[in-house]
């Protein structure tokens, strides 16, 4: 009859003990979910689980891969003296103890008594009574939860239900952490990359725009001088012109010097336009009919009239251009204003297919073009230079001279 109270009593105990473990999962469960970090999680076992069980310690060990060796990460109890601190953390091998035996089995255990197992490694102090339960995430071991108690027999089958419990809970969050972890790891070794690799290339773009910086004075210098050569060949004909009596031979010289004048003034504005490598074609062409009105200036009054849009032309279309120029009002200052003034037309503009449409036109007599080819160096240059361009060229007599000329740029 005395039996059944203690049976009584004792399943009253067990009742008790469940509601308590269920009230510490239920508290775990909610500091789990607020936990990110590896750390974090392992810390929320020993100091959120293990502490209210009334457990003496507890160590969780996570398996490092790249040293092949379990650590210790969080602790309760005497290993855990104040804050988040491990006192004199150790390392086990995989197979290595009871410990390292779970890890490698994947199977939990309880052993009642260290003194008869030759497994048993002590850590801080010796103690007889031990449970391991292995962290598990999609049949990968993780790491391994390990407590000690100073009493023999103490741990029960309902705290190694408990504790695999914990261990299940623990696994999912840690291989969600890990993979955070990870992201974040590639994330920030991706940013390194990304700032090497800019700051490699604003030394690189540094670097070439010195030597961009360096070629272009270079350039600059270098169109300084083949001006600069120009005029000398210039003033050797002015001084070739003046010692020679024939009238032709003056003529020629004259004309020799407007064209290779032409060709210095590109040269000239290269060097002091921002793109050493394009000018502009209307700056162009109003300084060079001013230079030339100047030179062939009469009694005749002589108007130019530009009708151009803004553009910049490379220096393998502006020598050809310019000379053509040079031939036309050249042309026109000398023969077609004879007898009283007029004006002198020029209009560029580039239509959608990037074709250079000039037109020159002057208000003289006119002439026969086709009688004149063959006789005029002028007529025939500029042909040359039309066809050097890959242009065409066609005239019309009509009120005057005018010229329609198309290349492609």
């Amino acid at each position: 009859m005395r039996s059944k109270p203690a049976v009584s009593y004792r399943k009253y105990a067990e009742l008790i003990q469940k509601e308590k473990y269920l009230e510490v999962i239920n508290e775990f469960a909610t500091k789990l979910i607020q936990a990110e970090s590896i750390d974090e999680i392992l810390w929320a076992v020993t100091s959120e689980a293990i502490s209210k069980l009334n457990w003496y310690d507890c160590v969780i060990y996570l398996y490092d891969e790249k040293k092949k060796v379990l650590v210790q990460r969080s602790a309760f109890g005497p290993k855990n003296p104040k804050d988040l601190q491990i006192l004199n953390p150790i390392s086990i091998k995989p197979g290595q103890g009871i410990v390292g035996t779970v890890f490698t089995t994947g199977i939990g255990e309880i052993v009642n008594d260290t003194s008869r197992d030759k497994r048993y490694i002590a850590d801080d102090d010796f103690r007889f009574s031990e449970i391991t339960i292995p962290i598990i995430h999609q049949d990968k071991i993780l790491g391994v939860i390990d407590s000690e108690h100073p009493k023999k027999n103490f741990f029960t089958e309902q705290d190694y239900k408990l504790l695999t419990t914990v261990s299940a809970m623990v696994s999912t969050k840690l291989a969600q952490a890990k993979s955070a972890e990870q992201v974040k790891k590639y994330q920030i070794n991706l940013e390194k990359l990304v700032h090497r690799k800019t700051r490699q290339l604003e030394e690189s773009n540094r670097d070439l725009r010195s030597k961009n910086k360096e070629k272009e004075v270079l350039f600059r210098e270098v169109h300084h001088r083949v001006k600069n050569n120009m005029q000398i060949i210039i003033s050797l004909l002015n001084i070739q012109a003046n010692l020679t009596e024939n009238e032709h031979e003056r003529i020629v010289f004259d004309e020799s010097k407007n064209r290779i004048r032409s060709m210095a003034l590109i040269h000239e504005r290269l060097y002091l336009e921002k793109d050493i490598s394009n000018i502009s074609l209307p700056e162009y062409t109003k300084e060079l009919t001013q230079e030339l009105s100047s030179s062939y200036s009469g009694k005749n009054q002589v108007e130019v009239k530009l009708n151009q849009e803004p553009l910049q032309i490379n220096i393998d279309h502006a020598i050809p251009v310019g000379l053509i120029l040079n031939e036309l009002v050249t042309n026109s200052l000398k023969h077609a204003f004879i007898e009283s003034g007029g004006n002198i037309t020029i209009e560029t503009h580039v239509d959608e297919k990037n074709i250079l449409h000039l037109r020159f036109h002057d208000t003289g007599p006119g002439f026969e073009y086709e009688h004149h080819q063959g006789k005029s160096f002028g007529l025939e240059l500029i042909e040359i230079l039309v066809a050097q361009l890959n242009g065409t060229l066609t005239y019309n007599n009509d009120k005057g001279s005018e010229y329609l000329m198309h290349f492609p740029l």
